[in-house]
């Protein structure tokens, strides 16, 4: 009867909490924490082809005012969660085919940082995301942002880390054709690399209103350069 019992608990918390993709057809089979958010964009607008998409982690999705503070840009927002690489390739084609962007802006790396990963997977998984992006539509562009050099990174001893993730995202733009990178940490931090603690909220990795337009002031130009018309 234990055994019984194990074994029906097991499948009980896989079906649960565990979802995996079905290779080769997008299909994501079972849910996970980020399955209702993703699900969400289906129900709202679709915008127009060509426009200007965001996606990644909670930096983005928190920004609100994303829409207004890159106007007059066709800006769409499908950042999710706390999300990872990893989930971004496990949603891709519920996040970015649906809005047939002309340019794909990325933040994300953050949250595998916090969670311990290293420099070389962050990048790998991130190569993997560029390629689906480009089979989907090889004249869409790619912007990388940087993993944001936050007052977490330095508490918890991770800037190396980030700045490691940050000079692979560059390196990858040498080697491919229309993916670019953005470096926003100068907008966030004083000329001797500190993080600038007023542009945070209080747990020191997300960014307040004042943060959020520091980065707009070096975002903005960026994706108004690559996005094409």
């Amino acid at each position: 009867m234990n055994r019984i019992f194990r074994v029906s608990l097991s499948i009980f918390l896989c079906i649960s909490f565990c979802s995996w993709a079905v290779p080769g057809t997008g299909v994501v089979v079972g849910t996970n924490k980020y399955t209702a958010e993703v699900a969400k964009f289906a129900l709202q607008p679709v915008p127009a082809p060509g426009g200007v998409l965001l996606v990644g982690s909670s930096n983005f999705r928190k920004w609100t005012n994303a829409v207004t503070d890159l106007a007059p840009l066709p800006v769409t927002n499908r950042a999710f969660g706390g999300s990872q690489t990893s989930h971004q390739l496990m949603f891709f084609d519920q996040v970015v085919p649906p809005c047939r962007p002309g340019l794909v802006v990325w933040y994300c790396g953050s949250n595998d940082i916090k969670g311990k990963k290293d420099a070389t997977s962050i990048l790998e998984r991130t190569e993997e995301w560029i390629s689906r992006v480009k089979q989907m539509d090889s004249a869409a562009a790619v912007l990388l942002v940087s993993v944001i050099r936050a007052p977490q990174k330095h508490r918890d001893g991770q800037v190396a880390v980030v700045d490691a993730v940050n000079r692979g995202y560059e390196e990858i733009t040498r080697s491919k054709g229309e993916v670019f990178y953005v470096d926003v940490n100068p907008a966030l931090q004083s000329p001797t690399g500190e993080s600038r603690a007023e542009l945070y909220i209080s747990d020191g990795l997300h960014l307040n209103g004042e943060g959020y337009q520091q980065m707009t002031t070096l975002l903005k130009p960026a994706i108004e350069k690559h996005w094409k018309k």
